[in-house]
């Protein structure tokens, strides 16, 4: 059963990659909907891997209370071994390829605020952005 999670949180975790990694593309290429389009797909993935990776501790506390004196390493195998490892080297991918991703999302958001404060002058008011001036040339006139 643990080799069963392991292989689906590894399937989960490649899917979350290529995703991003797609994400980082259409981002790169101004190509914003079909991101929007993929983030319930990949809020799903992040639930179906965070419950997999519950039933995989859950299923090795188990087997280590079933034979204490042996450990960790003593209760599995060495497929199980490789797939722990693989997880963890999947992990730390994919958290670099979440880095990229939001270097690129933050750089698009300050680009656009600061295009809509050009364009929309705005200041502070305590708490609350007002409009400075009145932007004439988005009135429609009739």
């Amino acid at each position: 059963m643990l080799k069963k999670y392991l292989e689906g949180a590894l399937d989960d975790l490649h899917q979350l990659i290529s995703i991003t990694e797609q994400d980082i593309t259409d981002i790169s290429d101004a190509n914003h909907i079909p991101i929007f389009e993929r983030i319930s797909g990949k809020d799903k993935l992040v639930q179906t891997f965070e419950t997999k990776k519950k039933l995989i501790d859950q299923q090795i506390n188990k087997a280590v209370q079933r034979n204490p004196s042996a450990g960790i390493d003593g209760v599995l195998d060495e497929i199980e071994k490789g797939h722990l490892t693989s997880l963890r080297e999947s992990l730390l991918k994919l958290k670099d390829v979440n880095r990229r991703y939001a270097r690129l999302v933050v750089s698009v958001g300050t680009f656009y605020s600061a295009l809509l404060e050009k364009v929309i002058p705005t200041e502070m008011e305590g708490y609350e952005t007002v409009v400075k001036q009145s932007a004439s040339f988005l009135e429609i006139k009739g």
